[in-house]
């Protein structure tokens, strides 16, 4: 009994720490047009601090997997969660809108501990099968954030409270800290020299980008991953200035896609048994292609938006099988380094995302077409990687 209970909290710690990158975007996007109110500033540019923190958080999983490598798992997150507490607080502080994208940059680098981290863990923790379930497990836990923070962002996307969505992201990260220091295992020990040896950081890189395995599944990941970013960067002006959905509105429907994927991952966790992740990620990704082409098709016949909802709801839904189930099949290619294994991918990730967004804004044209036709590309990519991978 002790022992379920055990990994009841150390699952619950780790859902905590995944969902901190997710809660740092979900929660202040209906704020959007308040904060550009505020800065004086115009909506596609509170949208660049959105794609700031993707690039902190790309950037910073390619030294802190690495160094959780040399110097053990708990201590690059201790740090990196105390500077994202900090980074949270001077949010609130701060007016100039210059010093909020510097930031949200340090933000995501300091948040980039906890995923790299936290993905990492579960690989030394848990087996190979074991793996894919805890994923799911987290990724599960990790839905509830899109459900809940936008719905808190709506209630709180006033004038006069917009600044409190950033002490809540102190708050959960400081609970995140907690766990950390009470409730988490080390996990992989500090090495004896605990010296940054530089040629084997590159060494850990070279193995890891050596293995098809690892090179297709980050690949998928990271370019499905892309696809939610798009939705989420681009979701905002779409659904708030095109559709004319109220903040709360907003809130909701965004919560409303959120339970498709917790829905997919429950089914998830019951399939992998009779079917394996592998098979499961190629019948998601071919959801997707379908879905996606269906929404552009439906959106040039100026087709109804409760259609339009459903038919988005199917499409993002499948990230409940294809992000836990590649996130398995990669770590378990390079098991040796899963510390920079987890951080390539984190920063394959979210370097995508950051480069998907800065195109999102670029293509700016006040429709919804940048948006869904990003998404339907991105997928489209996901699936030649998955083609490639059979070839080959």
């Amino acid at each position: 009994m002790k022992e379920n209970r055990k990994t009841l909290l150390i699952t619950l710690t780790l859902g905590i720490l995944t969902a901190i990158g997710s809660i740092s975007i979900d929660i202040y996007l209906p704020a959007f047009e308040v904060m550009s109110l505020y800065f004086k500033v115009p909506l596609v540019r509170i949208e660049t601090t959105v794609t700031f923190f993707l690039f902190g958080m790309a950037f910073g999983q390619l030294f802190i997997g690495p160094l959780s490598d040399i110097w053990g798992r708990k201590l690059p997150l201790r740090i990196g969660l105390i500077i994202y507490i900090l980074c949270s607080i001077c949010c609130v502080l701060t007016n100039s809108f210059t010093l909020f994208l510097i930031l949200r940059f340090v933000q995501g680098l300091a948040g980039s501990a906890c995923q790299v981290i936290s993905r990492a863990l579960v690989n030394d923790l848990y087996g190979d099968r074991k793996a894919a379930h805890v994923f799911t497990l987290l990724q599960i836990l990790m839905g509830i954030s899109p459900i809940l923070a936008p719905m808190v962002g709506g209630m709180l996307a006033e004038p006069a409270t917009w600044k409190f969505l950033f002490l809540i992201m102190a708050l959960i990260s400081a609970l995140g800290l907690l766990g950390c220091l009470t409730i988490l295992p080390a996990g992989r020990l500090a090495l004896e020299s605990k010296k940054l040896n530089l040629s084997g950081i590159r060494n850990a890189y070279i193995h890891c980008l050596k293995s098809p395995a690892f090179i297709n599944y980050a690949l998928l990941r990271a370019i499905s991953n892309s696809a939610a970013f798009a939705f989420v960067t681009g979701s905002p002006f779409v659904l708030i200035q095109i559709y004319g959905l109220s903040k709360k509105e907003f809130g909701f429907v965004f919560s409303f896609l959120a339970i498709g994927i917790i829905c997919t991952g429950l089914l998830n966790a019951r399939l992998l048994s009779y079917y394996g992740a592998a098979r499961l990620t190629k019948l998601a990704i071919l959801i997707q292609v379908l879905s996606g082409l269906i929404i552009i098709l439906f959106l040039y016949l100026n087709g109804s938006f409760i259609v339009l909802l459903l038919l988005t709801f199917v499409f993002m839904s499948m990230l409940g099988f294809i992000l836990p189930n590649a996130t398995a099949l990669y770590l378990v290619a390079v098991s040796t380094y899963s510390g920079a294994g987890s951080a390539l991918i984190g920063s394959m990730s979210y370097l995508s995302a950051f480069l998907i967004t800065s195109l999102l804004s670029l293509l700016h044209n006040h429709t919804a077409y940048p948006m869904f036709i990003m998404m339907w590309a991105c997928v489209v990519l996901a699936f030649l990687c998955l083609r490639y991978k059979k070839s080959g």
